[in-house]
């Protein structure tokens, strides 16, 4: 079981947190009813209820309509707590001897209730669609779509639907990527991304840029009320392609950078999101944390590529096995990807000396040395 309180170090951001995710509407509604122990009729993934219970909830709530009803004899295991205003909310699961006071069902109706009490949907994750006719293959295309639904996944984890904003596409954009939206209620706009945002309430926006001379600061990414990433996918790279977006110069540039560099930063869509969404609510806006926790193992060894190149200079051959641990203590890199980036910078690893215990367990199979 897990137990979120508001004395978790990982959730500082206190009334941020309480005022714009969603679910804590929920959990007003519950409480105002006096049910602190819930259940569910309708089968959750494991998943899902391991990370927050209520939240999958809210997002089932307002997507698909349903609501709660008190429950008579519902039982089970409490499988998830958390802390809000003095009070402690379970769910309830499986067999065991909890009961609970209400259970989730698609029969009632708390949608209207709830839209009520949401305030308006800030911040923005906005995808610009202003390039979608450049892509040049079908590959692209598809990466795109799937991307975009991935997207609204990574929202529905904080927030919910009418947070992911797509705008600046052509006539037809949406009713292309309706097949991965399912019956999400995504918000669109034929505006340029920027406007769209604007008249949405969104004061301060930030258009996410590799090539912007800025880097996101912690302030940045937890005042701003817009983000927009371009929505570019290109088998081979195009350089800066960002500032072709038809904007109306309303957002402020800002890059996304680890010690400096974009290199190993992640580029999907959906990743740009889910780091977002992470310094926000989970970091307490530290952004580098939140880039880590995001990079996949090919991100993190591209970027020890990069900097195996930079200590090699062309003039170095072997790499003291050292250099493995310090770039380990800031980057997600396992042993054997340190020695494929090497590879791909022409270095050979110097066997790692004095290795006992538990680091022998780590150890990478010699031969990748």
């Amino acid at each position: 079981m897990k137990c979120l309180t508001v004395a978790d170090p990982r959730r500082c951001c206190g009334e941020k947190c309480y005022r714009e995710l969603p679910r804590y509407r929920l959990l007003d509604a519950l409480q105002g009813r006096g049910w602190y122990s819930l259940g569910s009729l309708v089968h959750l993934d494991s998943g899902r209820v391991k990370s927050n219970p209520f939240q999958e909830l809210l997002v089932r709530i307002l997507s698909w309509g349903g609501g709660f009803v008190e429950a008579s004899r519902w039982t089970g295991s409490e499988r998830f707590c958390e802390e809000y205003r003095g009070a402690v909310f379970r769910y309830i699961a499986g067999r065991g001897g909890s009961r609970a006071d209400a259970v989730y069902t698609p029969e009632a109706d708390w949608r209207s209730e709830l839209l009520q009490r949401l305030p308006e949907p800030l911040p923005l994750i906005v995808i610009d669609l202003s390039l979608v006719d450049k892509h040049v293959s079908m590959t692209e295309l598809r990466s795109l779509r799937r991307q975009v639904g991935a997207t609204l996944g990574v929202v529905r984890r904080y927030l919910w639907d009418r947070h992911l904003l797509l705008a600046g596409g052509p006539p037809g954009a949406y009713e292309w990527l309706r097949m991965f939206i399912g019956r999400g209620l995504v918000d669109y706009s034929l505006l340029p991304s920027d406007e769209a945002a604007l008249l949405r309430g969104a004061r301060r926006i930030i258009l996410l840029d590799p090539n912007a001379e800025q880097e996101l600061r912690p302030s940045d990414v937890l005042e701003a009320d817009a983000f927009i990433i371009g929505g570019i996918v290109d088998r081979l790279p195009r350089p800066s392609e960002t500032r072709r977006l038809m904007l109306r110069g309303l957002a402020e540039p800002r890059k996304l950078a680890l010690r400096g560099s974009i290199h190993g930063v992640p580029s999907r869509l959906n990743m740009l999101a889910e780091i977002i969404l992470k310094a926000r609510y989970e970091t307490c806006g530290d952004v580098e944390e939140a880039i880590r926790s995001v990079m996949s193992p090919r991100d993190a060894r591209l970027r020890a590529y990069v900097e195996l190149a930079r200590w090699s200079q062309g003039r170095r051959k072997k790499v003291p096995w050292s250099l493995y641990e310090e770039l380990a203590s800031w980057l997600p890199l396992s042993p054997r990807d340190f020695v494929r980036a090497a590879r791909m910078a022409g270095l050979e690893v110097e066997e790692p000396a004095n290795i006992s215990g538990h680091d022998r367990a780590q150890r990478v199979d010699r031969r990748d040395l």
